[in-house]
């Protein structure tokens, strides 16, 4: 059953405090309320990813045009003849990254009908991925003759996610009873995900076609979803067991945690399950940027967490192995050219 209450449906963070530092010659009191609403933010996340696991996130200091040139470049792409696409296809680099067309991606066994274009931050030659000779995600980015400012425009905004990702990191760790950097260290050297998605309207009559993106939880961290104006898309699956939608906020990111959340806490914040349903006759396009651990990093239950549970209920795990045993079940290439 789906279910759409009065937007928004779901708890807005103003993570301002955390992205705008105060300055150096900041008085007692502008000290003092700056860290009161530190903590409000905090406990705004806290609550927000207990109940939830999905938050609008606002203060996050990103302009409109911030956000809409890399909509604007994804939407640039996906226009371009299906032929000059495929010369950035995942099939000609790692297998990961790069264009996959209509249906090359599978959630549950069934093609999920929308196009992408996978980015993932950049492998040296000393990274474990190359030192166990793996193929998957061993590559680089391929980077298409158009949009002919494709490279700069990606460049500018990892980097801004990649902040705005801390901050809300720091945020979540206040949340949680511990120093505001203590997640630092495993996310310094984040390796990211972004995805460029454009959405057709869901065809229902191809064989083999589930829904725009079937439902999941994400394996990662953190998700900064980045969305264009349509509603009635997004869909997030509530405690009750209903979906709700999760449209669009103006000026706000869709926030989302991922399963290595799950261990760290313990289960005390849950990744929820999401899917998409795009059945408007517009091209859908949104943008997730995943700011997810250290590829090296081990996510372990903390022990405040499992105190608060009252046992252990996962075990550590390196990141970058979860990683990879979920990113080679993702894409059927069985028919890539």
């Amino acid at each position: 059953m789906l279910v759409t209450p009065p937007a928004p449906s779901l708890p807005i963070v103003d993570v301002s405090p955390f992205v705008q530092p105060l300055p150096a010659h900041a008085s007692a009191e502008q000290r003092q309320e700056h860290a009161a609403r530190k903590a409000q933010t905090a406990r705004d996340l806290d609550s927000a990813c207990r109940t939830f696991g999905f938050f609008y996130l606002v203060g996050h200091g990103l302009s409109e045009s911030d956000m809409a040139a890399i909509r604007s470049l994804a939407k640039e792409f996906f226009e371009l003849p299906p032929e000059e696409k495929e010369l950035v296809s995942i099939a000609k680099t790692d297998l990961a990254r790069g264009y996959q067309r209509l249906g090359q991606n599978i959630t549950q066994y069934a093609k999920d009908w929308h196009e992408g274009f996978d980015l993932y931050a950049p492998v040296g030659p000393d990274h474990t991925i190359r030192k166990r000779g793996l193929k998957t995600l061993a590559g680089t980015n391929p980077i298409p003759a158009r949009p002919e400012n494709f490279e700069p425009v990606v460049n500018r905004y990892v980097q801004l996610m990649r902040d705005l990702g801390m901050a809300t990191m720091r945020a979540m760790a206040v949340g949680l009873g511990l120093d505001e950097t203590y997640f630092d260290p495993y996310m310094n050297d984040s390796f990211w995900v972004m995805r460029l998605i454009g959405y057709p309207p869901l065809s229902q009559g191809s064989d083999g076609v589930g829904i725009s993106c079937g439902e999941h939880t994400d394996y990662g961290c953190l998700t900064i979803l980045n969305t264009d104006e349509t509603t009635g898309a997004l869909q997030v699956k509530a405690k009750s067991g209903e979906w709700i939608n999760a449209d669009p906020v103006p000026g706000a990111f869709v926030i989302n945690i991922g399963d290595m959340v799950n261990v760290w806490t313990n289960g005390l914040y849950t990744s929820t399950l999401h899917r998409v349903v795009h059945t408007k006759s517009s091209f859908r396009v949104s943008v997730p940027f995943f700011f997810e651990p250290n590829f090296d990093a081990t996510i372990a239950p903390l022990p405040q967490c499992i105190a608060a549970t009252g046992k252990q209920s996962y075990h550590p795990v390196m990141y970058g192995d979860h990683l990879l045993s979920k990113v080679t079940n993702n894409f059927d290439v069985s028919t890539a050219e």
